[in-house]
């Protein structure tokens, strides 16, 4: 087995659903806040490379939407969580009264 072999395979975890489970968490535990200094420190990188590198304010802007994207997909999907407790619960509590 070459190096290259070895290599692919030390990445399958990657593909794990406990891999996604533990970013899932990662990514909802970063604060709002954080997330908008970031998006404002980008605005400021690509504001100061206007004129100089027009590529560069290309793919930082396209970051900031991509990003803000992200944010709403997640911010959804902490509501729906949210819900979804709520109904697990509501469940839980009648499958009680039937007992």
């Amino acid at each position: 087995m070459s190096r290259d072999e070895n290599k692919k395979n030390n990445y399958d975890y990657l593909n794990t659903p406990l891999y996604f489970k533990l970013l899932g968490e990662q990514i909802s535990r970063v604060p709002d806040m954080t997330l908008e200094k970031t998006l404002h420190n980008l605005q400021d990188i690509a504001d100061d490379y206007l004129f100089d590198n027009g590529d560069l304010v290309h793919s930082i802007k396209q970051a900031i939407i991509e990003i803000k994207y992200a944010n709403h997909i997640i911010t959804e999907l902490r509501a729906r969580l949210t819900d979804c407790e709520s109904e697990i619960r509501r469940l839980e509590m009648l499958t009680h009264r039937a007992n």
